[in-house]
């Protein structure tokens, strides 16, 4: 910031100060102040407002504040076309391996209810649904290899949202 815009914000603070020291002595006084209108059933006096610099930073990326009035609700309008956080954890998702996104205790459970506990018919059954493109391949090939599955069990419906996070 150079002399020149030190001086012009000094001297815009000192209006200011101005203003706001007659807004509080209008208290006592009757009268509107300025651009303010007190209502206070009392006689009206006028004082003049003095023309103020206008100051222009030197970063051309700030914009003005909208001028016009409007409602809250167009204060916040281009809030609505913002993505959410959920937008946002949405894209983030990890796409890793299927083994990550099973938690440990959950891997036991499924083990132990879907699988009937045969360690090497889980492992490969995520092996090969690791290799899927999409998760209509991945139910129509849990559909095939294991059809017993009941889709309402709480077992299978947490393991198919897990999946369901891979692809």
């Amino acid at each position: 910031m150079n002399e020149r815009q030190y001086q012009e914000i000094k001297e815009l603070l000192a209006q200011l100060t101005a203003k706001i020291d007659a807004l509080y002595d209008s208290a006592t006084t009757p009268g509107p102040v300025s651009d303010f209108e007190l209502e206070t059933g009392m006689e009206t006096k006028e004082i003049p407002v003095q023309e103020t610099a206008s100051f222009t930073p030197d970063n051309a990326d700030v914009k003005p504040l909208r001028s016009s009035a409007g409602t809250v609700g167009d204060l916040f309008s281009d809030m609505a076309k913002r993505p959410t956080v959920a937008d946002s954890l949405a894209r983030t998702k990890k796409k890793g391996p299927l083994k990550e996104h099973i938690p440990f205790n959950d891997k036991f459970l499924y083990m132990k209810t879907l699988f009937s506990g045969d360690d090497g018919l889980y492992e490969k059954t995520l092996a090969d649904l690791q290799s899927m493109d999409n998760m209509q391949q991945a139910e129509k090939y849990l559909a095939e290899h294991f059809p017993s599955w009941e889709l309402s069990t709480p077992a299978v419906q947490k393991f198919l949202s897990q999946l369901e996070n891979v692809f």
